[in-house]
């Protein structure tokens, strides 16, 4: 089990935040009583392995709701499958680094919502520009950390962008991608997830983790179709206790 002072989300989303962790060889009652020691936050958010009901029993009796499966997922880096009525488009991409104007770009771009599907999202405790912003944010603080986002190009045009990160050993964490607004729809997804696995088999990879969420049943299609496997599903529960700020 892991308790984790969110405090970026005050920032974020205007709210004091713990999000509790847990693992599937937690005890029950360890649980429960460490539980029972942590004052409440605004916000409070508990991510649960698949497999643990009776946990995910307890926290519905705390007044939990269910708001997300947090799906992760793993790739060898060497079965890298496109349909064929997209592989061809998808080698014509390319991909590198952002520079500062790009990054600017991106951040308008993520502040149109193309990301629809996530617990913030979807919460109508929170506005969809809240959800927007703390992307937003969220993409600043990584840069700023080093992990530059990268573009993906298509006949001269930035389609989507895609930010991964070494975790040392040939292993690649592949934290964000998305199309960009005026190309949803079009099959660029294959293009920007088919870049982020080539970037890290350029780059010496031998393993690419994926993470998505099942509100979006569109990118995990893509994501399994192209040699994704599931590793493990996380259950998320949130609790609103009190009012946000306003920011």
């Amino acid at each position: 089990m892991n308790i984790i002072d969110a405090y970026w989300e005050k920032r974020n989303l205007g709210v004091s935040c713990y999000e509790i962790r847990l693992e599937s060889a937690d005890k029950a009652e360890d649980v429960i009583a460490a539980y029972e020691q942590l004052e409440e936050r605004q916000y409070m958010v508990v991510k649960i392995p698949s497999s643990r009901y009776d946990m995910v029993q307890f926290f519905q009796e705390q007044g939990y709701r269910f708001i997300e499966a947090a799906i992760t997922l793993t790739h060898n880096l060497k079965d890298i499958n496109v349909p064929k009525r997209l592989l061809r488009i998808c080698r014509q991409c390319s991909w590198q680094q952002m520079n500062e104007a790009e990054l600017a770009e991106l951040s308008n771009e993520v502040r149109k919502n193309i990301f629809k599907t996530d617990r913030i999202y979807i919460d109508p405790q929170f506005s969809k520009e809240l959800a927007a912003r703390r992307y937003d944010l969220w993409i600043q603080d990584l840069a700023k950390a080093g992990n530059i986002p990268y573009k993906v190009m298509y006949q001269g045009d930035i389609v989507g962008f895609f930010l991964n990160k070494s975790l040392g050993d040939g292993v690649y964490d592949g934290l964000l991608a998305a199309t960009y607004d005026a190309y949803e729809g079009t099959g660029m997804g294959y293009c920007i997830q088919y870049a982020g696995l080539m970037s890290a088999v350029e780059r010496g990879g031998r393993k690419y983790i994926g993470h998505i969420s099942g509100n979006n049943p569109g990118v995990s299609r893509v994501l399994l179709s192209i040699g994704f496997s599931i590793k493990e599903i996380e259950y998320i529960f949130i609790k609103h206790n009190g009012r946000r700020e306003t920011i």
